[in-house]
């Protein structure tokens, strides 16, 4: 009897062991920065990449690192590849800002050429007696040709707002273009 009770709490240690082991992480699907972010080498924007499968397990998801100047808002380039080979590339900008809200409703580059814009989501993120902090998502919806087109000198646009006349200038940096452009292409 002492036997059968001495394997029965072996056999259970050894199965609740099993249960509080580290799990071993896939990276198969990721890539994660081994070193500090350079914005305009293509290398490190690759290694900062993230290519994981969509939750239809029909798409590739290609999110580039975030590029925004305020560390408080986000700028990055994603791309969504199809099984078919169909790649459509979008770059998504979150802005945090104090104030009243500014509805950003128009996007243009460099060369004045208008880019399209989709407003996703606006949000109220504290309000501290008569100041709120808000928040406005975006996406741009952008070509390859676009996106080579702007390769060798990085991609200058700005966000312009139906209120308060503001303007949001930003820059994603070639390296980060030519980088995540080949890896798309994948």
């Amino acid at each position: 009897m002492k036997v059968q009770n001495f394997i029965a709490v072996a056999a259970s240690i050894l199965l609740l062991s099993a249960c509080g082991s580290p799990t071993r992480k896939d990276t198969s699907q990721t890539m994660t920065p081994t070193t500090k972010l350079d914005l305009d080498d293509p290398r490190s924007v690759a290694e900062a990449t993230i290519v994981q499968r969509g939750e239809s397990n029909l798409t590739t998801i290609y999110k580039g690192p975030n590029v925004a100047g305020n560390p408080r808002d986000q700028l990055y380039i994603q791309a969504l590849k199809t099984d078919a080979g169909n790649i459509t590339y979008q770059i998504y900008i979150v802005v945090n800002y104090t104030g009243v809200w500014r509805f950003y409703n128009w996007a243009y580059d460099t060369y004045g050429k208008t880019l399209v814009l989709t407003n996703m989501t606006r949000d109220i993120e504290v309000c501290k007696r008569a100041d709120c902090s808000q928040q406005e998502f975006v996406i741009l919806d952008v070509t390859r040709k676009y996106l080579e087109e702007n390769m060798q000198k990085g991609l200058r646009f700005w966000l312009s707002a139906k209120k308060e006349k503001t303007r949001e200038e930003f820059l994603i940096p070639s390296g980060y273009i030519i980088a995540f452009m080949s890896l798309a292409e994948k």
